[in-house]
């Protein structure tokens, strides 16, 4: 298995921050954010060699942050034109099981071992605790398997929020990565990837792995990014 870590995004709601860095090189405490989800999977039992990062935006940042490191990339020349299914998509060439992560998160670390080891082939971490808001990638599930994933469905119907990590096996991938290609090529290139996980969710077993309430959130602002500052604090500390 094989770590990817998205991070093509402009990150437009964290200017200037983001004027001569992408999102995921934003410090949060001492560190930038890809840092700390580097070091998340590496104590996880990953080595710098197993992590690939997806860039596109300013990418050079996180090349030159990562430099002597054995941590490969992977360059998106689409991030300004395509959403995330692009990026999603890219990944194909890496042609094993992934462990896929959204740059944007700060997580506890307890978080990876969690979707390691719950079992399952395929599966998505799911906090079946927060409050949702409009803002939420909200995840519907049948019998613990997800059958629906989106920004639309009504906040009563959720059965929590996808956090944005995913553990993604091959022969499942091969299903996600056809149908893809057929929503890009269908013009839905500002669909997100997890539009894919619900166009296979028929197909594709997919898990929703509770987060057991561990702590994180989804860094889109600056109140998101005081409140990772805060999250830093008690988690590290």
């Amino acid at each position: 298995m094989k770590v990817v870590i998205l991070a093509a995004g402009v990150g437009s709601r964290l200017r200037p921050e983001t004027e001569d860095k992408p999102k995921a090189m934003i410090r949060v405490g001492e560190k930038p954010l890809v840092q700390y989800q580097v070091e998340s999977v590496l104590k996880a039992g990953f080595k710098e060699e197993d992590i690939h990062i997806l860039g596109g935006y300013k990418m050079e940042r996180i090349q030159e942050h990562f430099e002597g490191s054995g941590i490969q990339f992977i360059y998106n020349p689409e991030f300004e034109s395509m959403n995330n299914i692009y990026s999603f998509l890219l990944t194909k060439e890496i042609g094993e099981d992934i462990l896929l992560i959204n740059s944007d998160d700060f997580f506890d670390e307890r978080m990876i071992p969690l979707i390691l080891e719950d079992g399952c082939r395929t599966s998505v971490l799911v906090d079946t605790q927060k409050v949702l808001t409009e803002e939420s990638m909200r995840v519907k599930l049948v019998n613990g398997r997800l059958s629906e994933v989106n920004k639309k469905m009504g906040l009563e119907e959720a059965d929590g929020e996808y956090i944005g990590i995913s553990k993604l096996a091959k022969e499942d991938l091969d299903i996600l990565y056809r149908v893809a290609r057929e929503m890009i090529d269908a013009g839905e290139t500002n669909a997100w990837y997890e539009n894919v996980y619900e166009a296979c969710a028929g197909d594709v077993k997919i898990v929703g792995t509770d987060t057991k309430g561990l702590p994180w959130v989804e860094i889109d602002d600056f109140n998101d990014l005081e409140t990772a500052k805060k999250l830093a604090a008690s988690v590290l500390s």
